[in-house]
């Protein structure tokens, strides 16, 4: 990856957010991530992604085998923040976001993106409430706007998503940035 060092790897979805995106270029969903790794499992790179079930874009992500973690310059900081509270579910939020959605791969990235990772899902599941330690659960708790509770009122941990990276590209192979 470009222009990102070791220890800026280890914090780069805290630091700097990313979008997953899952879907075709004709329906799609991407969201603002800060939960994820890069690193190796299974003698693969692979990139694992945390997405709250409640989020439009946890669907997308389930019911397709490919999806990109994209990362982006500061100055995309704002289109970010949109893309992190709008909902897919209720309209075009790339759009309100000023990001110019491109297909890539069989999926779908952003030609606003520094660098774009197209994966390969290899594992799913959703964390299980009863095997997370009592502080993670208050975690929940602590932040209902964030992450909703279900119907019974209980927490709804986030689904796990490992895709091993296909293909990386920075901005000039997916059409450069805007």
């Amino acid at each position: 990856m470009s222009d990102i060092n070791a220890f800026e790897a280890l914090d780069i979805f805290h630091t700097r957010w990313a979008l997953v995106a899952a879907g075709t270029i004709g329906h799609f969903n991407a969201c603002t991530i800060g939960w994820g790794s890069l690193g190796t499992v299974w003698g693969r790179q692979a990139v694992t992604v945390y997405v709250h079930p409640s989020r439009y874009t946890a669907g997308f992500l389930r019911s397709n085998d490919l999806f990109t973690v994209s990362f982006y310059p500061e100055e995309c900081r704002k289109a970010l923040t949109v893309m992190g509270t709008l909902s897919g579910r209720d309209g075009d939020k790339a759009h309100a976001a000023g990001l110019t959605p491109v297909s890539y791969g069989g999926s779908v990235t952003f030609r606003e993106a520094e660098t774009t990772l197209l994966c390969r899902k290899l594992y799913q599941h959703r964390f299980s409430p009863e095997d997370l330690a009592p502080e993670i659960l208050q975690y929940y708790a602590a932040r209902p706007k964030v992450f909703p509770p279900d119907e019974n009122g209980m927490a709804q941990p986030h689904w796990v998503f490992v895709g091993e990276v296909i293909e990386p590209a920075e901005s000039e192979t997916i059409g450069g940035r805007a």
